[in-house]
This record gives structure tokens, sequence and C-alpha cells, in this order.
């Protein structure tokens, strides 16, 4: 193909972000990942609005897609996300890799990382360069030089750096816990979630990264908490999602410090229910109870699979909340 089709075939950029693509695994006789569906959708959904807040200041210059279908029956990448313009940089520790078509794998704190996740996400890469609807009008797939693939941890995968290592590849640390990896058919760095020690100018947004874990500190904790009350509405619902995981995972060390009366007040503002509010954090609190409020109306639609705002109206909510839940629930791809 030469260069000018080739340009037309990639006027966009795809991002992918995969937690475990929905097929057997070869060591576990058979079983899949939606056997264990409730610990995969708990660190899926805080990953995928993990990486939506990461991305924020592209969002209007990306296209996000949950679930990529990389084939008819059930194989899939859990995010993609499409890069709008060719001439888009992304100024932050992962975005920094990415070429036209990006493909993440996010591993959760218990998931295993070993060569065989290595391997498996070449070939997700390959399945992707010649998806249907990834090839251009001539059924000519995406040029390989124009992916990556990002795999995200929150703690280094030791075994797996020695195991890549020994078999001759090269691992560089250029940027604080994100490693790349050379050698391999497509460019692959590995980032690594865990809190940064780095004194210089940080990676603001990587906060929400930092928080998928089951060992978060009480600082990168309050931290979160601040940028969850920067957040506008809309940002604040992918927030919500995340804090509920991190909430649930980590409740007994949460527990203790809501106990220590040590709280900021972002902490005390997202948790207003359960604190008493001084009287000049009127707004603060009202603007909790709007956050609940539509939390709940996300619950609601998405048990009872609510895709009309009247339908919530019906139910109780008020016109505002109910049509501002249906529009978040459509651009997250929850409903169509």
């Amino acid at each position: 193909m030469n260069k000018d089709n080739q340009t037309k075939a990639n006027s966009k950029h795809h991002i992918i972000a995969d937690t475990h693509a929905n097929f057997p695994n070869s060591n576990d006789g058979g079983k899949t990942h939606s056997d264990d569906n409730a610990n995969y959708t708990q660190w899926h959904t805080g990953f995928v609005q993990a990486m939506r807040l990461y991305l924020k200041d592209y969002e209007n210059d990306l296209e996000f897609t949950d679930e990529f279908q990389l084939t008819r029956k059930p194989l899939s990448i859990d995010l993609t996300v499409v890069k709008k313009l060719d001439d888009i940089t992304i100024k932050n520790s992962i975005g920094s890799f990415f070429r036209k078509h990006n493909i993440l794998e996010y591993k959760s704190p218990k998931d295993e990382h070993n060569l065989e996740t290595f391997y498996k996400v070449q070939a997700y890469a390959m399945l992707y360069m010649i998806a249907l609807g990834n090839c251009n009008i001539y059924g000519t797939p995406i040029n390989e030089n124009d992916v990556t693939i990002t795999i995200v941890r929150a703690i280094y995968p030791r075994k797996l750096m020695k195991a890549l290592e020994k078999l001759g590849y090269n691992i560089h640390e250029d940027i604080e816990n994100i490693y790349r990896i050379d050698g391999a058919q497509f460019p692959i760095q590995v980032a690594v979630t865990k809190p940064s020690t780095n004194t210089g100018e940080p990676d603001r947004d990587m906060i929400w990264l930092n928080v998928l874990s089951t060992d978060i500190t009480k600082d990168t904790y309050n931290t979160f908490l601040s940028g969850i009350n920067e957040l506008d509405i809309k940002h604040s619902m992918f927030a919500d999602a995340i804090f509920a995981i991190v909430s649930n995972v980590n409740e007994e060390k949460i527990e203790v410090w809501k106990e220590e009366q040590s709280m900021n007040d972002a902490m005390r503002r997202i948790m207003a229910k359960e604190l008493k509010e001084s009287r000049d954090e009127g707004l603060a609190e009202g603007r909790s109870e709007e956050r609940n409020m539509m939390k709940e109306a996300i619950l609601t639609a998405k048990k009872e699979h609510i895709s009309d705002a009247s339908q919530l109206e019906a139910l109780g909510f008020d016109a505002e909340t109910s049509h501002s839940t249906i529009a978040i629930l459509r651009e997250l791809g929850v409903i169509s």
C-alpha cells in the first residue's frame, strides 16, 4: 500500500486497555475469567475509569470504547481509546510512549504476570491489526509500526523481567516506574502504578491508577480524595467507581484513618454522610448530596436496565439527575 493510502487508513489512533480477554486459560482446566466475574469486573471497572481520568486532558481528541471485540467469538480487549487526529501528543508518563494504535493490558494486584501474559498481549495486538473494523477499504490491516503495547500493574513484575532478560530482551527505565522492553515484535512498556518517589514534577493524573491497590497509603488516599473534589460532575462519576473499589479492598485501614480524625477537608467532604459537618461546609455538603443522588441513580439504572430518563423520574429521581445519569451511562457505553 502506498503512503497516501496508509495515511488514510490510519487517520484515527487507537489506544486499547485490557484486563483479561474472555477465553479459557490453558492452565486452569478450561475455566474462563468470567468464573471469577465479581473480582474481574471490580478491578476492570476501576482501571477503565482510571484511564479515562488519566487521559481526561485529551478526551476531546480521543474516543473510548469498552471491550473492543477482536473476533466474533468471545475474545475481546476491554477498552479502546481512539486518537482522532494524527498529530496529537500525550504528555504524560504512559502516553508519551504511544503511537497511533496502542494496546493496554491491566493486571490486578492478584493477577499473575508472566511470560504467558507477555506473549498473549502480542497475540492480541496481531489480532487487532487484522480486525475487520481496522482494515481499510482494500482489506489492508494496520501497519505494525503504528502499534504499541502497555502492560499496567500495581507492582514491579520481577519474575517476568528476569525471564525476559534471560531471553535476551533489553529493559530500561527511562521514566520512573515505566519500563520499556526492546526486542519484541511490538514496542512494549510495563507501567508500574505504585506511587512515585520522584521529587521532580509529578505525573498528577497517575493518582487515578496509583489507588488501584490493596495496599494504599494514607497520603495516596488523601491525594486521591483531593483530586475527586477538583473534578466536575461528569468526571466525578468515573472517580466514584474507583472510590467504591478502593474503599472496599482497603476497608479496614480506611476505617482506622477515619477514627483518627486526621482526615483532610477532601476526605470530610467525600464522606459527608459519615462525618459531622461544620456550618460553613454547606456548599460542600450540597455537592456531596448531589453526587450521592447521581450515584444512586446510576446504580439503579444499571440494576434495572433503565435506558430512558423518564423511567428514573418514575422511580422518584428529579429530572436533572435522571437526564444526567442517562447521558453519562450512554457516554460510558453502558447503555445505547
